[in-house]
């Protein structure tokens, strides 16, 4: 019998679909130099700080713009064949980009364009991995996906490190060769892939209607406090996701003024991405044991406090602190957002709530980045004041929408 017990806790085997994605996902955010440093590729241009921020503000928008209408392509023509053509279309772009590093207009062009074309493979590569046919829990698929995004992250600054930080020209030529092997790995497991989104359509038309008595798919008569909560969750992410993207504008701004100040990004970056890779499912757990509003507002405070730290931070050491701080805040609120969301909402309206949710992500990574830019530019001080306040504002809403209701806790499985 013991034998039988631990044959039935064994956790489920992620399929096929999964890895694919999360290998792809790795290798293409592994060569993604752009995303990460598109401030310092733009200020190596000599542009200042308003055409730095009108820089920062078109990618942004790209990407708002990739993530509609890869959602809308994946819908008509398959994510499959969505992520490939991606794959395909962005490596002339980042080739000419590598080409045109030194000429500000055609490399903000370029680069919009090339962050739109990444930006839409979000929606295909969730709609992969949580459509897949794992048997556990969403959760934990979507936590063994994010282990290969934050790994590809990690491996980004290294390579830029070992290649020259204002070497643009080969990086971004390695950009366009990795895009090129994503392309070629994605087509080689097309018809895996097309086969696991069949029989993804299958299941969700095949799906049956919930037992008498069951409370899954029930009706839910309209509650103007719930639905006042939902929404209080998607603009309170998308403020915290705008103070989030300060790690991609204003961090690296504000620590040039330190000795090594491009090293040491690339060290935070490789910070940022061991802890979420090894602590936030741990973290996640713990605070499951709190009500999902303190700790989404906990987790939004405290990533903007350590963004303020290290941004005002005059040492390597205050500048590290400062960015284990914001990790743990990350770790806390990003899967803390999605869990509230899932929670309050009914299971009919769980999806098109995630989709606002993202939508709010995307907007945030949009305003965020030139924001943090002109900040940081004009009076860094100032700004990383406000960056505290705006977080500690974002999560006190986050703690007053979940107090109309006693709601159990959020549990990560």
């Amino acid at each position: 019998m013991a034998v039988a017990l631990a044959g039935k806790r064994k956790p489920p085997a992620f399929p096929a679909e999964v890895w694919i994605v999360s290998i792809t996902t790795f290798l293409s955010r592994s060569v993604g130099f752009l995303a990460l440093f598109s401030t310092v590729f733009y200020k190596s241009m000599g542009l200042g700080a308003w055409g730095l921020s009108l820089a920062l503000f078109a990618g942004g928008f790209a990407g708002v713009l990739g993530s509609v209408v890869g959602g809308w392509f994946a819908t008509r023509f398959g994510s499959t064949d969505v992520l490939i053509a991606g794959s395909l279309l962005n490596v002339p772009l980042l080739y000419l980009l590598g080409i045109s590093s030194t000429d500000p207009m055609p490399a903000i062009v370029l680069a919009s364009l090339s962050v739109a074309v990444t930006q839409s493979f979000s929606g295909p590569a969730a709609a992969l991995v949580t459509g897949s046919s794992y048997e556990g829990n969403t959760v934990t698929v979507v936590a063994f996906h994010r282990i290969f995004l934050s790994s590809g992250v990690t491996v980004a600054p290294i390579m830029v490190t070992a290649v020259g930080e204002g070497n643009f020209p080969l990086l971004f030529s390695l950009s366009a060769f990795g895009s090129l092997g994503t392309a070629a790995f994605l087509f080689s497991e097309r018809a895996r892939l097309r086969a696991a989104e069949a029989l993804a359509a299958t299941r969700d038309r095949n799906i049956s209607a919930p037992p008498l008595g069951s409370d899954i798919g029930a009706a839910v008569p309209y509650d103007a406090s719930r639905i006042s909560r939902i929404w209080a969750v998607v603009v309170v992410f998308g403020t915290a996701m705008a103070v989030y993207a300060q790690s991609m504008s204003g961090i690296p701004l504000s620590v040039e003024k330190i000795s090594d100040g491009g090293q040491l990004y690339s060290v935070l970056l490789v910070v940022n991405s061991l802890f979420i890779i090894f602590f936030e499912l741990p973290i996640s757990t713990l605070t499951a044991k709190l009500k999902w509003n303190y700790a989404l507002g906990l987790g939004i405070f405290v990533t903007g406090l350590g963004l303020a730290v290290c941004g005002a931070g005059s040492s390597w050491t205050v500048c590290i602190i400062g960015f284990l701080l914001f990790s743990l805040g990350e770790a806390i609120f990003i899967p803390q957002a999605s869990a509230s969301i899932a929670d309050i909402s009914t299971p009919s309206e769980n999806p098109r709530y995630q989709g606002y949710l993202s939508a709010a992500q995307s907007l945030g990574f949009a305003v965020g980045p030139g924001i943090g830019a002109f900040g940081a530019l004009h009076d860094s001080a100032l700004y990383w004041t406000l960056v505290v306040q705006i977080s500690f504002a974002a999560g006190a809403v986050a703690v007053v929408a979940g107090m109309s209701k006693d709601r159990s806790s959020i549990r990560v499985e």
